[in-house]
């Protein structure tokens, strides 16, 4: 079609669903996107003789959800649209906690904002919150009602409340919005066991094992040891349905329309409620396809357009986030490219960062950490990193072999070096985390643990040696700041600001014992965390680190994703070194990523920009060299800037 094509089904769509000519803000909208909605919906399903009927609705769904959204939330909506880089800006960082773990219910989460703008957090991610069972929930991601928030832990007046609060304290509020699947407990899955044709279109279901047979010679297994094979029989159907992930969770069928606009009907209820960011959970799996591993299909990334393309008409104050652990370089796809640079998701997770974080510090050389980073290309302007060390999940060792094999690196016996390290089986290791779902067909592990665990906290309090647990809160410090500094919005997860190690109790729970994540996503106790105020103790050093990093990245511009970032070669493997700049602003990271003293040469500080004297502005101090030194000590952390 053509621009007047476009102009004379958009007149017709408006007339058949009756909106009325006044209404000039969303008409203009639907203007601006009505060609990629277009495109993108008749890229998915204009292979139906139905395709039509179902983009009508989709107009007057969008239609309805924009009527339907509350004033308050409109204004914003409108601000954000003339001032879209406000996820860019170096006053934003994000606290990841659980609602029951940290406060025990929403109304008790309110009362926790003082704490919040204390530590000074201002993006709150309420992990899964929504109706699912007691038992099979995957913590949350099986949701069994999206409309209706867990009764432990409160209601949907609760999560608009909270909204509220967090906007009068110019803070924001993340969810979680689970795509990919649902519980087995959920009312589609309920009626298609109850034999219902069109509840059963709404997942792949099979009547035997013919096709999941030829799904699972090229599909991986994400839980092979508690959850192998990718489909489970249902006795009450008689079928197969795919349970990519677990038997519990039905993986929905987006060839179907109705699926999709199920859940964009779900996303824009949850923009209602008062979120700012709303994370897509399991986006590269959104669209499956046999004889392929079913990730990074171009549909999926058609289908998280099309999501991101009807936001922009019905909410556009609310931006997305692709929850995309995949490889490297499939991750940043995730933003969109070529046409569509720009027009998938606002965020995604660095999680080649995080990974290359911890490798820094299991190796002390910056070799794997340069290295993997050179072929990442640019993220669109506009759209922003999520930065971070540890969330609720495991930490899967995603590097790009290539990279390493270009450092003369056996990718398979790197792997296997990162997880003895962080398990503490390597001789001399600090850590003490768990292996993850170690597949003993391929080798394959991943690593459960929390921050202060891995970075050698738990093990330094176990021992009571006094420079053991300098280096681990220094180690921890260390890691944190560089994601801080990197360029993105830097993610605490919650009781990482006081050092919180291991929650071993986890393991005795029924529920929780089968994965051992649950033990790097401890239960706040409040009096651990009062020791922040008590000077000299573990909690008040690592409270008061996080909290003036966290104060001097809001004063530096240069820390915001519009700054331009360039690494440095220092002439020293154990430091890591790059320049953030802004105008004619300069801020240098310098980072000793080993246990030993290292150097640089003070005219690095000339040679980028940094002329007479330089302060670090974490330590409060000018940066003197010794002769024409200047040393480095272990895991020190330096931002620097002109006196």
């Amino acid at each position: 079609m053509d621009a007047k094509d476009d102009q004379r089904l958009l007149a017709s769509l408006l007339d058949t669903i009756h909106v009325k000519r006044g209404n000039a803000e969303f008409c203009s909208r639907l203007g601006v996107r009505f060609s990629a909605l277009q495109k993108l919906f008749f890229l998915l399903y204009g292979q139906r003789n139905d395709t039509l009927y179902w983009y009508t609705e989709l107009i007057r769904l969008l239609h309805k959800s924009y009527l339907q959204r509350p004033t308050e939330l409109r204004n914003i909506d409108r601000r954000r649209e003339r001032h879209p880089e406000w996820l860019l800006s170096e006053h934003l960082v994000s606290y990841m906690l659980y609602v029951d773990r940290f406060a025990g219910d929403l109304v008790k989460l309110q009362s926790k904002i003082p704490y919040f703008k204390e530590l000074g957090v201002n993006l709150i991610h309420l992990m899964p919150l929504l109706r699912c069972p007691q038992r099979d929930n995957d913590g949350g991601y099986a949701v069994s009602n999206y409309r209706e928030v867990e009764p432990r832990l409160g209601t949907m007046q609760d999560i608009r409340s909270l909204a509220s609060m967090l906007r009068r304290e110019k803070m924001f509020l993340q969810l979680d919005l689970v795509v990919n699947h649902t519980s087995d407990q959920h009312e589609w899955a309920r009626r298609a066991r109850e034999g219902e044709k069109e509840y059963q279109d709404m997942y792949f279901i099979y009547d035997d094992r013919t096709i999941p047979e030829c799904f699972e010679e090229s599909l991986p297994e994400v839980f092979p040891l508690t959850a192998p094979g990718n489909f489970t029989y249902v006795p009450q159907m008689g079928k197969w349905a795919m349970t990519v992930f677990h038997n519990y969770q039905w993986d929905l069928n987006y060839t179907n329309p109705r699926v999709f606009l199920e859940m964009l009907k779900n996303l824009f209820f949850l923009a209602n409620q008062g979120a700012d960011v709303l994370r897509l959970d399991a986006v590269p799996y959104l669209w499956k396809r046999l004889g392929t591993h079913s990730q990074n299909q171009q549909e999926a990334h058609w289908i998280c357009q099309l999501f991101h393309a009807c936001t922009r008409v019905v909410c556009p104050g609310v931006s997305l986030v692709a929850e995309a652990v995949v490889e490297p370089k499939e991750v940043v796809r995730y933003f969109g490219e070529g046409e569509n640079k720009g027009a998938e998701c606002d965020m995604t997770y660095h999680v080649l960062l995080m990974v290359l974080l911890w490798d820094a510090l299991a190796t002390g050389e910056n070799a794997v950490f340069l290295r993997c980073l050179q072929s990442l290309p640019d993220v669109p302007s506009h759209a922003t990193w999520l930065t971070y060390l540890r969330c609720h999940d495991d930490i899967g060792l995603g590097y790009d072999d290539e990279d390493l094999r270009s450092l003369g690196i056996d990718p398979s016996l790197h792997r296997r070096y990162m997880v003895d390290f962080y398990s503490g089986r390597y001789p001399g290791s600090f850590a003490s985390g768990k292996i993850f779902m170690e597949n003993p067909r391929t080798g394959d592990a991943r690593i459960s643990g929390t921050a202060a665990s891995l970075t050698g906290l738990e093990k330094a309090l176990t021992t009571g040696v006094t420079e053991d647990v300098d280096r681990a809160i220094q180690r921890l410090l260390l890691l944190y700041g560089l994601a801080m500094s990197f360029g993105g919005v830097p993610i605490i997860y919650a009781g990482d600001e006081v050092g919180y190690c291991n929650d071993y109790a986890s393991l005795d729970e029924e529920a929780e014992k089968a994965d051992n994540r649950w033990i790097h996503r401890p239960r706040i106790r409040w009096d651990t965390v009062e020791r922040r105020k008590v000077a000299g103790t573990v909690e008040e050093r690592i409270f008061r680190g996080m909290r003036r990093m966290i104060r001097v990245r809001k004063e530096t511009g240069e820390f915001s994703f519009r700054a331009r970032r360039r690494f440095i070669d220092t002439g020293d493997s154990r430091i890591l070194c790059f320049l953030r700049s802004l105008e004619r602003r300069h801020t240098m990271v310098l980072a000793n990523l080993s246990d030993t003293f290292g150097k640089v040469d003070p005219l690095l500080f000339h040679w980028t920009g940094l002329t007479g004297k330089v302060v670090d502005r974490l330590g409060g101090r000018e940066l003197l060299p010794v002769g024409n030194t200047l040393i480095i000590p272990p895991y020190a952390l330096y931002w620097i800037t002109r006196s």
